[in-house]
């Protein structure tokens, strides 16, 4: 189940990421500000809440660098995306296909097979461009592939998390690190992120209460990813119950426990929102 579970889910960073490049980033300093904004401000917040259990000495800049490797390669993803949408909106679809077909190939050998420092097994700004790429490309130049059933879309989806499942299990029976398998520039990762994307690309629903939730999941991450939280609190309190309690007792606790730190962080950033928009109000 545990395989299981890392197998359907592992997409999530990848399809964040062709959402981005489907949609194209346009590059605004405001947006930028407001990004780093949402940081600090959580980061504030966060190094409080820590003081107040006795967890916020061990902080380090380092950690703050490798605990939010994300936010960092997506900054610098931001900075390249209008370079990116140039060269996507101007160049033949051929030489779009071209260069993702050289990368993938590249990131599949020297990200995942070998495993360089500078893909990083798809933690690195590197592989964000790429799947950037790969967004807008699909957007700009339906075809066969992309255009394929709802139904096509979502069994590759399933096929990909199974067959992840399967490779994972396989892997540690016979005592070989499966790691790699979940690393986000793994073409099993890559294949299943791409087909879960393009199965909501052909959903048509308007939702505010989702919009409204959509726009805050960042802070999700932000407080869940906290340098020393998510161990020494989060993950902590789960162990604690998992040892002490009874199987019903431990998964209600968990259950309220996790939705707390889903919408406690949500609620925290539409007060993040509404100063950043008094902020700029007053500039």
């Amino acid at each position: 189940m545990r395989y299981l579970v890392e197998s359907f889910s592992i997409v999530c960073v990848n399809v964040f990421i062709l959402i981005s490049g489907w949609f194209s980033i346009k590059f605004r300093f405001v947006r930028l500000g407001g990004l780093l904004f949402q940081l600090l401000f959580i980061c504030l917040l966060m190094f409080g809440f820590l003081a107040l259990v006795g967890g916020a000495g061990e902080l380090s800049l380092r950690a703050f660098v490798d605990d939010y490797w994300f936010v960092w390669a997506y900054v610098v993803l931001y900075l390249f995306a209008p370079a990116l949408n140039s060269f996507v909106d101007t160049e033949p679809k051929k030489s779009v296909e071209t260069f993702l077909l050289l990368f993938f190939l590249l990131q599949t050998l020297f990200g995942c097979l070998i495993s360089t420092d500078w893909f990083s097994l798809g933690y690195s700004p590197l592989s964000f461009m790429g799947l950037y790429v790969l967004g807008r490309y699909m957007r700009l130049y339906p075809n066969r592939c992309t255009t394929q059933s709802r139904t096509i879309d979502l069994i590759a989806y399933m096929g990909m998390a199974l067959l992840s499942t399967l490779s994972v299990y396989l892997l540690h029976s016979l005592q070989i690190d499966p790691s790699k398998v979940y690393a986000y520039s793994s073409p099993l990762v890559i294949v299943e992120s791409v087909s879960l994307f393009l199965f909501f690309t052909k959903l048509s629903f308007k939702s505010n209460v989702v919009n409204w939730l959509a726009v805050s999941c960042l802070s999700i991450f932000l407080v869940h990813c906290f340098p020393g939280f998510f161990e020494r609190v989060y993950l902590y309190q789960i162990r604690a119950w998992f040892m002490g309690l009874d199987t019903l007792s431990f998964v209600l606790y968990t259950a309220v426990w996790i939705l707390t730190f889903f919408f406690v962080p949500l609620l925290i950033d539409k007060l993040r929102i509404f100063i950043w928009r008094k902020l700029m109000t007053q500039a």
